[in-house]
């Protein structure tokens, strides 16, 4: 775990230009997903589980309704996907009543950099700016290396229960053995029903201003390959 306002302040003082750029045009993410899960790849979700659909055509109308969203078919029957311009760091102005008033570097890029990589993927090619410039992968090493250095680790042990603030805390696991069972619950302020949408990655958003990837994707996919820190 770890305070993502941190990870934002430490972007935000030693590569200024870069935070810019992320605040100016938030993140594209790319990735090819498969017809069926795979349990050996971090990403592990087909593109059926991934969008909640049963058929390509209910796919591609789902697809389509995402405006700046791309994708294609591959000819062995693979799906990648561009997603839309997203924002990639976030202001949390209010928690439950109790102002806050704080940047969080509020998304999966590094999640994605580190982690997107299985034999349909190349992770160095799966996040760039919204604006289709690259990201210098020099400065995400940086980025990984400061979050890794400054990480909280702790294991579990039977019976335990963790409660943690999803707007500000980054959380991971690491690889593992054998059977795993997951059971989590979420809640926060409600959305009027006019303001749930749902973006390129298939997760809910409000305004499309929360994060594009959460790790609740790659736990339900029970893929035992480390899952990098993302909210």
């Amino acid at each position: 775990m770890i305070d993502s306002t941190l990870v934002y302040r430490f972007v935000a003082d030693n590569y200024p230009e870069f935070m810019e750029k992320m605040k100016a045009h938030g993140a594209r993410y790319k990735r090819t997903l498969p017809a069926e899960d795979d349990k050996e790849s971090p990403i592990g979700r087909s593109f059926y589980n991934a969008y909640q659909v049963d058929n390509k055509i209910d796919l591609e109308r789902k697809l389509d309704k995402i405006a700046g969203l791309e994708y294609e078919w591959q000819p062995e029957g693979s799906l990648t996907v561009i997603t839309e311009p997203i924002p990639a760091v976030r202001m949390i102005e209010q928690q439950h009543d109790h102002a806050i008033y704080q940047w969080t570097f509020h998304n999966s890029v590094i999640a994605a950099f580190l982690g997107w990589q299985d034999s349909r993927n190349d992770r160095m090619n799966a996040v760039c700016f919204g604006n289709n410039d690259p990201m210098d992968p020099k400065v995400l090493d940086e980025i990984a290396k400061f979050m890794d250095n400054n990480k909280v680790s702790y294991q579990w042990k039977r019976g335990d229960v963790f409660a943690l603030n999803n707007r500000l805390v980054m959380h991971s696991r690491n690889a593992f053995t054998g059977p795993r069972r997951v059971f989590a619950a979420m809640f926060g302020d409600a959305l009027p029903s006019n303001q749930v949408k749902r973006d390129g990655v298939g997760q809910i958003v409000k305004d499309f201003s929360a994060l594009t990837v959460s790790d609740v994707s790659f736990e339900q996919c029970q893929s035992p390959a480390n899952v990098n820190l993302a909210h």
